[in-house]
């Protein structure tokens, strides 16, 4: 009788460590929005992702989401895949991922006279066009509370709050004309550092999650820029962003996020842009499991306090395949 029990147990722990797993693996992609809810959270050694993601925006920020154009009409769709490998390093949780971005993207730039802008003043039209943007190459390492975890040892694990630390790099690599006002790429590199926070707040096969992380992203020089301009520079951009999230059932979770982000101003041959972003956004998201290793989640955001003439609205639709 013991012995069915221990089996039983086993069976049931083992059943719950391969649901909680894929409700787990929502790996962020598009810097552009953020990196979404669930992108963060602990996972076993040895286990593989690939995340699909759709989205699209209407905005006045560049196709990457790092440069605000206040007086820019700009829609773009971003479709990215990515592909993570979760394994561990002296003993700690680490995280590699490889992010292709692709997507259109098109609108209206109007440069208002007295601008700095280097164009003349008027109403700039830009073709929509689709292709590459720049990738995104990430790596994570679990500080405290994250350990490297086998499966079967990631089953009986009692998570506590974990602090982790990442580093992003966008090369350029995705399209760029310095004809056109709006690219996909974006001709210099980024760099991108962070530290998220995990609190769980409830475990278990219906756990609720709060996600904090704070990041820092710097940019090198652009070289060739629009109109007769020689080069354009990047002030450090600040993000933090917040998830919430709780799961109803086992298999369907909801939850909130908020997005803050300040900084980011460009100078265009020594003159200042006007263009320092300082803004929250926030909106709400619902998950479903569709099977132990997929699943599903739909996200809807929007500006919703600004001080810089920030627009935006967003709808983000991810797939996730745990093996």
């Amino acid at each position: 009788m013991t012995k069915r029990l221990s089996r039983y147990s086993r069976r049931i722990a083992a059943l719950g460590a391969l649901l909680l797993l894929g409700l787990l693996l929502a790996p962020g992609t598009a810097r552009a929005q953020g990196d979404g809810p669930r992108a963060w959270l602990f996972a076993p050694d040895g286990i593989n992702a690939i995340s699909f993601t759709w989205m699209e925006l209407s905005s006045n920020y560049n196709f990457a989401g790092d440069i605000l154009i206040p007086n820019a009409d700009i829609d773009s769709d971003v479709e990215a895949l990515a592909f993570i490998h979760y394994f561990g390093l002296g003993g700690r949780f680490a995280q590699v991922q490889a992010t292709g971005i692709f997507g259109g993207v098109g609108g209206t730039v109007a440069v208002p006279p007295g601008s700095g802008y280097p164009l003349p003043p008027g109403t700039y039209d830009t073709r929509r066009f689709r292709g590459f943007g720049d990738p995104i190459f990430t790596f994570r390492l679990g500080l405290a509370g994250a350990p490297a975890l086998k499966l079967p040892e990631f089953a009986k694990h009692k998570q506590g709050v974990q602090v982790y630390g990442f580093l992003a790099v966008a090369p350029p690599l995705g399209e760029y004309e310095s004809t056109q006002l709006i690219n996909l790429g974006t001709n210099r590199w980024s760099t991108r550092l962070g530290a998220p926070v995990v609190v769980p707040l409830r475990t278990g096969l219906t756990p609720t999650y709060l996600e904090i992380v704070p990041s820092l992203t710097f940019f090198s020089r652009n070289d060739d820029v629009a109109g007769k301009a020689v080069e354009r520079t990047q002030d450090m951009l600040f993000v933090t962003e917040a998830h919430l999230t709780h799961n109803l059932t086992p298999k369907f979770w909801i939850g909130g996020d908020l997005r803050y982000q300040y900084g980011g101003e460009t100078t265009t041959d020594n003159i200042a842009d006007d263009n320092r972003a300082n803004a929250l956004g926030g909106g709400v998201g619902a998950g479903y499991q569709i099977a132990r290793p997929l699943g599903v989640f739909v996200t809807w955001g929007k500006v919703m306090a600004e001080d810089d003439g920030s627009r935006g609205t967003m709808w983000r639709i991810r797939l996730n395949l745990a093996f």
